[in-house]
């Protein structure tokens, strides 16, 4: 392409462009105005815009008929060509100026950029002055210390200096805070003394601060303690392991741009990964325990089952962990109730009431049981959680049973109070805790604590004749069939 002002055109060709141009357009003004069923108002307002457009080009035309004949230096106006025009080459040379100004303009910048990242690498070492002027001029070195445990770099700031530096460090950490965008499974978020400490709820806590390497605009970790735990406390990292992992986790927050999700996600998932061995460890425990046959597990990897924990068939690895390679953080079925064939000492699996515990497709650590039971405390659907700050499977399996033993009796209760024959009259058919306090009662607000013990101990009265009952109650350890029955007299 011709740059500018080399490609040259008649005025004269111009003039009969715009002359043109208007004709064929008031021509097609006229044709649509017959055409077309247009109000007056319509009509009028189309021929004003012709010509006020009409008006700019013949004015645009004028102008620079004037401008020509200025640069011909004001004698008898000629049809001028501009490739004789100094004023356009001129508008030229101002327009290259300008370009090569912009551009060592960008280039100064630029080099500015990489000068200052040079000099954070180039800066001088902070020498001993004083020291070495004492030396020099009298030849002694009282400040040596009187230990040697004592040399080093002594501490610059005082106390006084300090709280001022530390506030100025809290407002720092927390308007980088504001930068980032925090997961909302962070509950706590406190900055005190120039750090950041963040807390997860039932899985992690960390402290943190700016500075790592020099930066201050890159996070370090000063701490790191895990909230996952079991009656004997809570679980511990070795000091090794925990200094590992926070200089792998310090690496990836420096080179992300949220690095508040690369540590909650890395975090979370070791989280997981840890609750889901100590509930494995906690089953098998039960298993070798007083449970014994009267439980199951089996392990669940995207939706099929794993190994089965009937005859202690699960892999493990020589220290006694579970060997999980290849899987991503197992799952966990608790089978109870199991039915036995008494003949081959088999259980078929397929009927049995388990719960499962798995992570969901949020990695959030679910509970969720086999089949809909009822919670004796609020009569409503039961929901199952496990605290994570203290697993206890044992605590969560028994709620499940009696969840479910509950919801049995229940609906033995509903069915024998629709008999006429068995129900006759109120008090009949009861649904009654151990200590014959009945389930209406111990569901009140006042009596929360009793239904608690209550808990787990309901029975089902069934009036034999008189004031005498027969009494269902139902095994933990065993089917419902597998039930107790006996005559009560009160």
């Amino acid at each position: 392409m011709a740059e500018l002002g080399q490609q040259t055109v008649e005025f004269s060709t111009l003039v009969g462009r715009a002359a043109e141009e208007s004709f064929v357009s008031l021509k097609e003004l006229v044709d649509r105005s017959r055409s077309s069923e247009q109000s007056d108002s319509e009509k009028k307002i189309n021929l004003l815009k012709f010509l006020v457009k009409t008006q700019q080009r013949m004015l645009r035309l004028n102008v620079l008929a004037k401008w020509c004949q200025q640069v011909e230096g004001g004698g008898v106006w000629q049809q001028p060509h501009c490739e004789a025009v100094p004023l356009i080459h001129y508008s030229q040379q101002l327009a290259s100026t300008l370009s090569n100004h912009d551009m060592c303009f960008t280039q100064a910048a630029d080099s500015l950029f990489f000068m200052h990242e040079g000099l954070q690498q180039a800066r001088a070492p902070i020498y001993d002055v004083p020291s070495a002027i004492e030396v020099l001029l009298t030849g002694s070195y009282e400040r040596l210390p009187k230990c040697i445990e004592e040399v080093g770099i002594q501490s610059t700031l005082t106390e006084d200096q300090q709280k001022p530096a530390l506030k100025k460090l809290d407002t720092l950490v927390r308007s980088k805070l504001l930068e980032v965008t925090l997961p909302k499974e962070i509950s706590v978020v406190k900055v005190s003394d120039g750090t950041a400490m963040l807390r997860v709820d039932g899985e992690f806590k960390v402290l943190v601060t700016l500075g790592y390497r020099g930066h201050l605009t890159m996070w370090r970790i000063l701490h790191l303690e895990l909230l996952i735990g079991e009656r004997s406390g809570l679980a511990k990292l070795e000091e090794l392991r925990r200094h590992a992992l926070g200089d792998d986790l310090e690496r990836r927050m420096a080179a992300a741009e949220n690095p508040f999700i690369i540590l909650y996600s890395v975090l979370h998932e070791l989280c997981v990964a840890l609750v889901m061995d100590t509930v494995i460890r906690q089953v098998q425990s039960l298993r070798q325990g007083r449970w014994k046959d009267a439980i199951r597990f089996e392990l669940v990897t995207d939706g099929s089952l794993g190994q089965s924990g009937n005859a202690g068939s699960t892999q493990m690895s020589q220290d006694g962990e579970t060997d999980s390679a290849g899987l991503r953080t197992p799952g966990l079925k608790i089978l109870y109730w199991l039915d036995f064939d008494k003949t081959s000492g088999t259980s078929d699996s397929g009927s049995c009431p388990f719960i499962k515990i798995e992570p969901g497709p949020d990695l959030q650590i679910k509970c969720l049981h086999s089949s809909f039971v009822i919670d004796p405390l609020t009569g409503k659907e039961a929901e199952f959680s496990l605290d994570q700050s203290c697993i206890d499977v044992e605590k969560l399996l028994l709620r499940a049973i009696c969840c479910n033993r509950y919801t049995r009796l229940f609906e033995i209760y509903k069915e024998l109070t629709k008999n006429g024959q068995i129900f006759r009259a109120a008090g009949d058919v009861l649904l009654q805790c151990r200590a014959d306090e009945p389930v209406v009662d111990y569901k009140k607000k006042d009596n929360k604590s009793n239904a608690k013990e209550c808990e787990g101990q309901e029975v089902l009265c069934v009036r034999a004749y008189g004031s005498s009952y027969f009494i269902l109650g139902i095994n933990i350890r065993f089917p419902p069939f597998n039930c107790a029955n006996e005559l009560f007299v009160p």
